[in-house]
């Protein structure tokens, strides 16, 4: 897995609201590529800064669709940003992903008729990739997978986004990270309950797929290619690189109750 690539944020970034808890801005960005690509730039705090470059390092490793992202640098006269990490210049490190504009799935939903939401229903439900999302949330304790955190555009254009409060919140310290807990799912709570049983039975089966894939994980290279080795304390990146090694042997048990299907069935 390549490591995250640095980013500069330009000029005229604009911010704008859809339910965002920190500022978000569209704009531009250039690579060290020396290419400009359109954006989503995020204001975020240290840790969910760090969340968001692991858990798209992650999903890259097992093969999850997610937007490429970089770690911008935003300078103080280009972009206001009050919560990012400030480097000796003044300048901010933010987060930045590719905007693929592909709606989500909340705003699918809400400008849908009857007749709109049902077949949106069905082909979610049919995702082919549905059954790894459960297992990868619950392999990062993402507790924040709403419909808004799911893009989709039809047939397979699915995307993962916003991923700031995996590792069980966007505030974790190093003595809260606990592999053995099991954290809210949010996928039971809004999804679970459209699949039949047989589904659920057949998503189950890809869980425990992916936690045989899982098995023996190591977090190094994961650790470096995110750059959280750069931006968090040693403490800080030994806990997050051990919570996800020792919680694959918990993925298949977490996943499958939040499928709503005991692990034994």
């Amino acid at each position: 897995m390549p490591t995250v690539e640095l980013a500069t944020v330009l000029l005229g970034a604009k911010g704008f609201k859809d339910n965002n808890v920190n500022d978000t801005f569209r704009g531009q960005i250039l690579t060290s590529k020396n290419e400009t690509r359109q954006a989503i730039i995020k204001d975020l705090n240290l840790v969910q800064l760090c969340n968001e470059l692991v858990a798209h390092s992650l999903a890259r490793d097992v093969g999850l669709p997610i937007p490429d992202c970089y770690l911008g640098l935003a300078r103080s006269d280009v972009l206001t940003a009050t919560k990012a990490p400030t480097t000796p210049d003044g300048s901010r490190l933010v987060f930045v992903s590719v905007d693929v504009k592909v709606p989500n799935v909340t705003y699918r939903w809400t400008g849908s008729d009857e007749a709109g939401r049902k077949a949106l229903q069905d082909q979610i439900v049919k995702w082919g990739d549905l059954g790894h999302l459960y297992a990868f949330d619950a392999w990062v304790a993402n507790v924040d997978r709403h419909p808004g955190n799911l893009l989709f555009g039809g047939q397979n254009e699915f995307w993962l986004i916003d991923h700031g409060h995996c590792f069980t919140g966007p505030e974790w310290q190093a003595n809260q990270l606990d592999p053995s807990v099991e954290y809210r799912n949010k996928l039971s709570e809004w999804l679970t309950h459209v699949l039949t049983l047989e589904q659920k039975r057949q998503r189950a089966t890809e869980v425990r797929k992916f936690g045989a894939d899982i098995d023996g994980f190591d977090a190094t290279e994961t650790s470096k290619n995110s750059r959280i080795t750069d931006l968090l304390p040693l403490q800080s990146v030994d806990a997050l690189k051990g919570f996800l090694e020792n919680r694959t042997a918990m993925v298949p048990v977490h996943a499958s109750k939040a499928l709503g299907v005991p692990t034994m069935v």
